[in-house]
């Protein structure tokens, strides 16, 4: 009797084992692994300065940051790797976009209410060049091409100059355009305008508007993801993202995200975007895998933005403000989207141990008692 007891209680033992192992794995498949919607972002460092912040253009090679003065007549050097301002470089008044290629290392900066493009060289801090130009505001740079687009609403132009010239070679006709991104893959070129509530497309290969595309209300901030030929444009008044595949020119979805989003950076590694929400004082984070919205980052009334792909450091500003933020994010990981089913998998394999177990033993039960 006390030997049929002992055998049930190790049948029992075993059933316990298994589906203990087997509860064990999933909850570590669910607490172990990374995620990608957990939040590792801090906000590391603020650099405040009398003059008023502007734009910022980052050299991810480098790793210098370049900032606007826009109240001055500067652009600040930042050390990316200590958050430090290492000095300073004199453009003129009112210096407010601001682009840089990365292979030539020429800086372009906007003095908006100068009628100037300055072209800087980064590598002795002078200035090169000044190009007049009326009312010059947002810039975009297609470091494999070497060229440069200018946006202007005063003149409802977007001015193009070639980089190994320092000359305007061609202007596009847009409609009070505000932001601008080159699509360096595909050499297709993104541009806002608030007024109409459209994006222009520009093919820079032969230099011509070829569409333009419905977005939503008062569109500002455009970035495109290389990568995956995606566009993102940030509809201000909407609160919302407009996601565009970049090989049919056409909306696809669109982001709800907080309050008054201006401008909006890719991060083409991890695939996440970020977006500057003025009003919320935060920056939603998207996975451009699924299209959603994954964390929402603290961060005091940001504007503009830019990122270091290579830190995955973003840097906002708002411009004339006195804060430089800088949020240095978790370089998040993208496998994690296809974790449900490891999830699913490990579920499964715990359950059909324990019923094995379970089965063997009913079987044992059942069998007569053999007589000896």
């Amino acid at each position: 009797m006390i030997q049929e007891l002992n055998k049930t209680s190790f049948k029992k033992l075993i059933l316990f084992l298994l589906i203990t192992i087997g509860g064990t794995l999933v909850y570590f498949t669910f607490t172990d692994m990374p995620s990608a919607t957990a939040s590792g972002s801090v906000l590391v460092d603020k650099i405040e300065q009398s003059d008023g912040w502007g734009v910022i253009a980052v050299d991810p090679y480098t790793f210098k940051v370049y900032v606007t003065n826009f109240k001055s007549t500067t652009v600040t050097v930042v050390d990316g790797t200590t958050n430090k301002p290492l000095s300073v470089i004199e453009v003129g008044k009112t210096p407010y976009g601001i682009g840089l290629n990365t292979d030539t290392k020429m800086l372009y900066v906007a003095l908006e209410y100068n009628d100037t493009l300055a072209i800087i060289n980064t590598t002795t801090g002078e200035i090169i060049k000044n190009i007049d130009l009326v009312d010059p505001y947002d810039i975009a740079v297609n470091s494999k091409t070497n060229k440069v687009y200018v946006t202007s609403d005063k003149t409802n132009l977007v001015s193009l100059v070639d980089g190994s010239t320092n000359e305007i070679i061609s202007t596009f006709d847009v409609q009070k355009p505000c932001g601008i991104a080159v699509n360096e893959a595909t050499n297709m070129v993104y541009v806002t305008s608030e007024s109409t509530n459209k994006v222009h497309v520009i093919e820079g290969s032969k230099n011509n508007l070829v569409t333009t595309i419905d977005v939503g209300k008062s569109p500002r901030g455009v970035v495109a993801n290389p990568y995956t030929n995606t566009v993102y444009v940030t509809n201000q008044l909407a609160g919302t993202v407009d996601v565009i595949d970049g090989s049919k020119n056409e909306v696809i979805d669109t982001i709800s995200v907080g309050n008054t989003p201006r401008r909006i950076v890719v991060n083409p590694d991890t695939n996440i975007i970020y977006v500057s929400n003025q009003i919320s004082n935060s920056l939603s984070v998207i996975d451009g895998a699924t299209n959603e919205v994954i964390d929402s980052i603290p961060v005091e009334q940001p504007f503009e933005l830019m990122i270091n792909p290579k830190t995955n450091k973003i840097y906002t500003t708002y411009s004339g403000h006195s804060i430089l933020s800088i949020v240095n994010d978790v370089e998040r990981n993208q496998n994690t989207l296809d974790d449900s089913k490891t999830i699913i998998g490990m579920l499964g394999a715990g359950a059909i141990a324990a019923i094995i177990a379970f089965f063997v033993i009913q079987k044992k039960k059942l069998k007569p008692e053999q007589k000896f």
